[in-house]
């Protein structure tokens, strides 16, 4: 083809555009017939030549990267093309052995001050946080001292760095994905173990690994289904891959949805367990026992709590959210209404149901309101053990035999039961003990799933959770292959922005302007 041809299908340059390859010169400047491998050759040369072009008058920056003042140690961190030249001329003995730790004086290189006695260390790229070439000078970390250290490299040559501009250079020139990038902000944010734990896991690359994995797959079903669509212009039409559309659409699917609820358990604060029962069954009561401090108002008074109260606790090694609620009972008050609605929404939602049944009644009716708010749910929560049976006030003199209905119902489904008092403290240490217990067991489902701690990831997972949906829909009603492969493309694309495989500019500058500056 000749070079009109493939200007029409290929061209990022203007007529006053630079062309840096010779060989693409030589190209452009043909007008005989050019094979299409050698064109895209030229190009691809003449590409690496614009990117190195590009590092080598990209701006050297600095920043200090450690963190609270004043400490024994601080870090002035140097990234870019220049780093090295622009140390040297602070330092009388300029030779760095790359990944070496040297001890040296800093000076002014323009008067010739003395500045500290450092300890500097150069990195070449592409070893580097960044992948460029850099260097970290080790100071003593007084605000002042670092400062003045900082100004001396920016006199000679450097410029401050914008915030996370180390982390997104390190994003661009492919050292860390996006997600990657965001576990950084996250280790340094954790405000506990968990978070610390889940963000260095992050960090490592498990997102990364696990977010890839599914776009594999999607694109492996994609790719099945445009095959179908290209084969289908041919004389006969290429059958649609059904089977494995449905079978690896809902393993997907599944896979998704595991994911979205470790997710919601991790941003709930733990396992969240919800106290259900009558007014005065004594749940506000337990509520505050097992927190320690009265969070709860507590009153002989039936119906106290008219709204919901939730409160974070550890419990033996197990975070949990418990969730005091009205008591679930037919009313005509309007506020005690709101209140009874607010309990069923937090019952539905719960990972553990704490059933409270106060000892000195014979009333069983809160199992039919169990019934009537589950509904369905219910044997699911029986089949995963997730309702425990609490029944309180046991200490009192008028302790009555368990009502028949209830009994029943526990033996049926071999419910566990504790019978505890919050005065006396009886049974409690073996009720805690069973909450503990039920924690991890529930927990342990979740061993085996990637779990996604950024809002903006899990957005884009329930983004493309629902284009495949959408996609098994649109096989369910005989739509076009089309239709199906549009849905596909979709999520991947979707999954495919978490680690920033495909990401807008603006969504890249938005994530990298909340870190801080020197990361």
């Amino acid at each position: 083809m000749g070079i009109s041809d493939k200007e029409k299908c290929f061209n990022p340059y203007t007529d006053s555009a630079k062309v840096r390859s010779p060989k693409l010169q030589a190209i452009m400047n043909s007008h005989s017939a050019v094979d299409a491998d050698a064109f895209f050759d030229a190009m691809d040369e003449d590409i690496d030549m614009w990117e190195k072009e590009l590092y080598s008058n990209a701006p050297t920056i600095a920043a200090i990267s450690s963190g609270q003042m004043p400490a024994a140690v601080g870090i002035v961190r140097i990234s870019g093309p220049n780093s090295l030249g622009i140390v040297q001329k602070c330092l009388h003995k300029k030779t760095l052995k790359p990944r070496m730790m040297h001890a040296r004086t800093l000076y002014h290189p323009e008067n010739g001050e003395k500045i500290d006695e450092v300890l500097v260390c150069f990195f070449k790229g592409p070893h580097s946080f960044t992948g460029e070439d850099s260097v970290e000078i080790y100071a003593h970390g007084g605000l002042t001292n670092l400062s003045r250290v900082l100004d001396v490299i920016c006199s000679a040559g450097a410029q401050l760095a914008e915030p996370g501009e180390f982390s997104k250079r390190a994003f661009l020139n492919g050292k860390i994905d996006l997600s990657q990038a965001e576990a950084i902000m996250d280790v340094i944010h954790a405000q506990n173990a968990q978070q610390c734990r889940e963000a260095q896991r992050q960090l490592s690359g498990s997102v990364s690994k696990s977010v890839e994995e599914l776009r594999a797959s999607v694109m492996s079903i994609l790719c099945a289904v445009e095959a179908s669509i290209d084969f289908s212009s041919e004389e006969e039409l290429a059958p649609l891959p059904v089977e494995q559309i449905r079978t690896g659409g809902q393993k997907l699917l599944d896979q998704m949805k595991r994911m979205q609820r470790a997710h919601e358990q991790y941003r709930a604060g733990g396992m969240k367990t919800v106290f259900v029962g009558k007014p005065n069954a004594g749940k506000s009561s337990l509520f505050n026992c097992l927190l320690g401090h009265d969070r709860a108002i507590v009153t002989q008074i039936a119906g106290t709590t008219t709204d919901t109260i939730e409160s974070q606790v550890t419990i033996g090694t197990e975070l949990f959210t418990l969730v005091d609620t009205a008591g679930v009972t037919e009313t005509d008050n309007l506020v005690e209404k709101i209140g009874v609605e607010r309990a069923r929404e937090q019952i539905q939602n719960a990972d553990l149901i704490l059933l409270l049944v106060d000892a000195t009644s014979l009333d069983a009716h809160i199992l039919k309101e169990l019934h009537d708010i589950l509904g369905t749910s219910l044997q699911k929560y029986l089949d995963e053990n997730r309702i425990l049976v609490v029944r309180t006030k046991v200490d009192l003199p008028q302790k009555c035999t368990i009502p028949a209905e209830l009994a029943s119902f526990i033996e049926q489904n071999h419910l566990p039961i504790f019978e505890v008092s919050v005065q006396t403290r009886q049974g409690l240490d073996a009720f805690e003990n069973a909450l503990v217990q039920a924690s991890q067991r529930l927990n342990r489902q979740f061993e085996n799933v990637t779990l996604i701690t950024s809002q903006r990831h899990i957005m884009q997972l329930n983004l493309a959770s629902q284009a495949i949906d959408r996609s098994l829909s649109s096989l369910d009603a005989n739509m076009p292959a089309e239709c199906i492969a549009a849905d596909l493309h979709e999520a991947a694309d979707a999954l495919a922005q978490i680690t920033g495989t495909i990401a807008s500019e603006d969504v890249i500058n938005e994530i990298f302007s909340h870190f801080c500056v020197g990361k």
